[in-house]
């Protein structure tokens, strides 16, 4: 029974050690501030979303435009605290702010060999993309309509519509995110299709393709294209804005399979790059 009894809370803190170190990937998240107090230094500020501490180590400056800070919920020295303060000298501005734990790893336990992970930290590190509770990002998992459209308010902190009493689409009464899907209809950021019965549908579970994402970004950026290139789409002029804008080549575009569903990956490197621009 003794023995029964000491594996047993073995168990318990081997679960409790484990979830701990996973709280990172969903939990911390900075707020950076330029000319802080009115010097030459930026402020890179630490938060929890479940009202934690976090602790800053050190930072490194990866290049002219990022910048990697090292973070842990330890306190070592007394005067650790959750911020800092870096020379804006050091960098070209804005500087993309990327938070890393202490120990090395990553925000997320499967990003490692992304092309897009920084872009994946980046938005993680300034709170407006989380991951899951095993501490996964899941990289390769397709996004939604409608996960793409909260992402999209995330990332631009648009302000929701509440109280609507009668929603445009006829598919989304039921749907987690309809306050942000018709938030966005009503801006003329996305549209929808007419089905069998001449409704207006979303199909918000249906998979967001890579057209789909270009024209929803470039209609709220008011992206403007010059270039004629025909990528074979009907969202020509939302790609082409996109090149035109230098946000992305058209390399990148013809490795695309356009009208195939976007990755997780993928949309948070295009939506980092239109809010790091």
């Amino acid at each position: 029974m003794k023995g029964f009894r000491k594996a047993f809370i073995c168990l318990i803190l081997a679960a409790v050690i484990l979830w701990q170190q996973k709280v990172f990937a969903a939990d911390v998240f900075c707020k950076v501030e330029y000319y802080v107090n009115g010097t030459n230094n930026m402020q890179v500020v630490l938060y929890s979303k479940t009202n934690k501490t976090y602790y800053v180590k050190g930072f490194t400056r990866d290049s002219d435009r990022q910048l990697t800070v090292y973070f842990s919920d330890k306190k070592t020295f007394s005067s650790e605290s959750n911020s800092v303060l870096v020379p804006q000298s050091m960098f070209i501005l804005p500087v993309r702010v990327i938070l890393m734990p202490s120990d090395g790893s990553l925000l997320f336990s499967d990003i490692k060999n992304s092309p897009y992970k920084d872009h994946i930290l980046f938005l993680a590190s300034m709170g407006k993309i989380d991951g899951y509770k095993d501490g996964t990002f899941r990289p390769k998992n397709i996004v939604t309509r409608q996960e793409f459209v909260k992402l999209f308010i995330n990332v631009f902190n648009i302000k929701i519509e509440n109280n609507i009493k009668k929603y445009s689409f006829s598919d989304i009464q039921n749907c987690w995110a309809k306050s942000e899907i018709e938030t966005l209809y009503k801006m003329g950021i996305i549209t929808g299709v007419k089905d069998k019965q001449n409704r207006l549908v979303f199909k918000p579970n249906d998979g967001v393709t890579y057209e789909q994402a270009f024209a929803i970004l470039a209609r709220y950026l008011k992206l403007k294209s010059t270039s004629k290139n025909d990528y074979k789409s009907w969202a020509n002029q939302y790609i082409n804005a996109f090149v035109d804008n230098q946000l992305i080549n058209a390399d990148e575009i013809k490795g695309l399979r356009l009208n195939s569903f976007a990755t997780r990956e993928w949309t948070a490197y295009i939506l980092s790059k239109t809010v790091f621009k």
